[in-house]
């Protein structure tokens, strides 16, 4: 599975927990794009709920 940015955006507006995590690593990377992929790594691919959420919500 690829990192998208536009894909983290969307699924950020979708979970809570992850829009919270988003402020948190924005604060600590000051870098959106770094932010993002930091989510993706740590959540979407590690975690199957997260995955399946990714795929199923940024797939339209």
């Amino acid at each position: 599975m690829d990192f998208h940015q536009a894909r983290m955006k969307q699924m950020i507006e979708y979970d809570r927990f992850l829009y919270a995590a988003y402020q948190e690593a924005i604060e600590t990377y000051d870098d959106e794009t770094l932010a993002l992929h930091a989510l993706f790594q740590t959540y979407v691919q590690h975690q199957p709920i997260m995955r399946n959420a990714y795929r199923h919500l940024t797939s339209h």
